[in-house]
């Protein structure tokens, strides 16, 4: 199994190494030994995504939920590393450049 569910106190966290990770209807497609964990807000309408390769960490997204819908927004991201977004099919691609 790649991935796992980590409950620590109240938070739970995805941690997966797949190469295709879905987070609350998104879609992420990774480069081999990236690692993605999501989740563990204190903030019950946005959920943290951290993108890693190896022990570094290389991207920082947040999923906003509202009533309907979930906006993505990038906090920040390596300069190494490529996201393509697609909002329509919330699909999200990660590639090292």
């Amino acid at each position: 199994m790649n991935h796992y569910g980590i409950l620590l106190g109240k938070r739970h966290f995805l941690y997966s190494s797949a190469r295709v990770v879905e987070v609350e209807g998104w879609t992420f497609t990774v480069a081999p030994g990236v690692k993605v964990i999501a989740g563990g807000s204190a903030n019950p309408l946005q959920t943290l995504i951290s993108i890693y390769r190896g022990s570094e960490k290389v991207a920082q997204l947040v999923l906003i939920h509202r009533r309907h819908d979930t906006d993505l927004a990038i906090q920040a991201v390596s300069s190494d590393i490529l996201l393509k977004l697609s909002p329509a099919t919330r699909t999200v691609s990660v590639t090292e450049k």
